[in-house]
Formats: C-alpha cells, structure tokens, sequence
C-alpha cells in the first residue's frame, strides 16, 4: 500500500477535469493507491481552490482533500465553510501557506485555525523551508507544538533543505509529524538527504509520512528515493502508508 500525502493538481492542463484525470493517471503509473490533494489558499487557483477540490473529489474513495486557508483571505467566511465541511467529513485537514503569505506560525490570528482543528481532530498543515524558512522555522513550530499540545501539525517538506535542524528542533515534539514532500527535488541533494532522513526515521518511525508534491514536484522520483532508504521493512510500511492513515485518520 502507498499513500503520497501531499499531492496537487498539476498546473499544465486546461481545465479542472483534465487535472483530475492526469493526475490519477500519474497515479496509477505509479502504483499509489491513495492520495491527498492539497487545495489552495486563494479562492481561485491553477492548483483549485477548497471549493474546486471540493467539487472534484467529494466522495472519492482514493483521493482526499486537505483545505488551504488563509488569515488574508475572507478569513471568517473560509472558517466557516471548512467548519462545514469538516463536520460532513469533507475535508482531512487544514493547511497553512506558511512562507508563501507572509505571516508566523505562532501569529494568534491563526488560533481559529488550530481551535478549529482540535474540534475536529484534523491536523495543520505547514509549508516549510525554501526561501522564506523563519515564518515556520522549527524554533517557530516548537514554540507552537509546546503551547499547542491539543492540536496536531504537519511539518511538510522537513524545512527542506536544512533538514538536519528540523529533527533536532522538533524530535522531542510528538503532536509534529514529517511530511516529505520535495525533498527529493534535487538530485545533487539526496546524499545528505538520505543519510538524514535514515536516522530520522529509525529514531522517530511513527512521524514520518510519504509525500511527493506532485504537481510541482515529480511523483516517481520521491517514490524511486523513498525506495532507496535503508530502514527497515516495519519502518517503510509506517512510512509508505500507516503514518498517514494514522494522522489523517483515513
């Protein structure tokens, strides 16, 4: 079983259908049986906004939908509607654009966010690392796991590519889960970022969740590096799929 729990609707493609077919079909090239798509913060979008998304894969078996939000952006009334839809069971969890808006994790605008993510029993999701890595730096998301303890946190793309910080920060923080997510991006990386993320996941087995950022990011080369990690079949399993149907309560 493969779960890739961070996927977007690939861009190149005129129209929301054929987004929805060529990624499935990416999909099933690759033998993932499972994903979830992470909608936008904006209200229209190339990647779909949540109610884009929404109208796509509501019901779908296969395919899950995480809702992006944004403090900026008719914040109360996006609110509302994820509140909504996670009381039909609609959306998995919420996502914040950490780094893409400018705004800290630790900003108590976003307590509606994490409240209403308690309520739920859904996770938070934080973009990380890249060009503007202090909005969610892993001193930022400790400081929030410590007052946060209630809420879980997605830490997608390990504070790429200083990764090493990010386990060291965080290892002790056990409401902040690894969503791996372009990591495997560049291939004059994947050394370091191996060797990294093979002690992580032998230290922390249960924090780790496959993800690829496809849409952006390519889907067979994250699967083709996960493949690669020396760790443990037990391992590779949580790894692979049970973290993320743990998490995300699939």
């Amino acid at each position: 079983m493969i779960i890739d729990s961070h996927m977007h609707l690939p861009v190149n493609y005129q129209n929301f259908a054929l987004k929805k077919k060529a990624l499935l079909r990416e999909m099933r090239n690759n033998g993932v049986d499972r994903g979830i798509i992470i909608a936008d913060s904006e209200l229209e979008s190339v990647i779909g906004s949540v109610r884009e998304c929404m109208e796509l894969f509501n019901g779908d078996s296969v395919i899950k939908v995480v809702a992006g939000i944004s403090p900026f952006i008719s914040f109360d009334n996006q609110l509302n509607y994820c509140r909504g839809l996670l009381r039909n069971g609609d959306i998995i969890g919420l996502k914040l654009y950490t780094g893409h808006e400018n705004f800290y994790c630790t900003d108590s605008v976003l307590f509606p966010v994490y409240d209403l993510a308690s309520e739920f029993h859904v996770p938070v999701l934080f973009h990380t690392g890249w060009d503007k890595p202090h909005y969610a730096a892993p001193e930022k998301i400790r400081k929030l796991a410590k007052i946060r303890n209630d809420t879980v946190f997605v830490y997608c793309h390990c504070n790429y590519p200083e990764i090493d910080r990010c386990f060291e920060v965080l290892g002790d923080c056990e409401n902040v889960y690894f969503d791996t997510s372009s990591i495997a991006d560049d291939p004059e990386k994947l050394p370091q970022i191996r060797n990294s993320l093979e002690k992580a996941i032998k230290l922390m087995p249960e924090r780790f969740l496959f993800g690829s950022d496809f849409g952006s990011c390519s889907q067979e080369a994250h699967l083709s590096f996960a493949e690669s990690l020396g760790i443990s079949n037990e391992h590779r399993e949580l790894f692979m799929h049970y973290n993320s149907e743990y998490v995300y309560r699939l």
